[in-house]
């Protein structure tokens, strides 16, 4: 399988790389001031998981209307695991042979034109890329990586640091940007 999934890659790569970005208006939000923020992740690691459920709760304090699109690596939802309001998943299955999904939920939260929209993944990642690059939200934030400039403002981390660590400093930076 090694040889297909190098296959897929390069497609993907070929097809992130022709495929434009819509044309939106860039604007900083102070998070206090944010209406909808959607976060995009994936949801088969248990600690991004727990965290984007955490900060959709702490958001929700604020009055801030959330939506999270997590992404796992399977066939099937695991049992454990039910949609809500403001949770929706797409799978493996769901991906073409670019990497890219067609999925109802996705297409609809590319679509969604969020006050922010924060990427948890710290590491380039092939299917998380597409969705950021073509939402039209107006301020997309997450960690800096190699390769991908999607992103309006990014945190640079250390090797050793995981997504609790850009979960903090996006929290931070967020309520500081354009403090009344």
């Amino acid at each position: 399988m090694g040889v297909l999934n190098n296959i897929k890659r390069k497609l993907s790569d070929f097809s992130y790389k022709r495929k434009g970005s819509p044309k939106r208006e860039v604007k900083a939000i102070n998070i206090k001031n944010a209406q909808t923020v959607g976060i995009v992740y994936r949801a088969d690691n248990d600690e991004t998981k727990e965290l984007v459920e955490r900060y959709v709760k702490f958001l929700k304090e604020y009055k801030i209307r959330c939506k999270a699109l997590g992404y796992y690596d399977r066939d099937e939802l695991p049992r454990y695991v039910t949609p809500k309001l403001e949770f929706d998943y797409f799978l493996k299955k769901d991906l073409n042979w670019k990497l890219e999904t067609q999925a109802s939920d996705v297409l609809n939260f590319v679509q969604d034109k969020f006050d922010v929209l924060i990427d948890t993944t710290v590491d380039e990642d092939e299917i998380i890329r597409f969705i950021v690059k073509q939402s039209v939200a107006c301020f997309k934030v997450g960690a800096a990586k190699k390769g991908v400039n999607e992103l309006d403002f990014t945190i640079n981390l250390q090797p050793e640091e995981g997504v609790r660590q850009l979960m903090k400093g996006l929290d931070n930076y967020l309520h500081l940007i354009n403090k009344d």
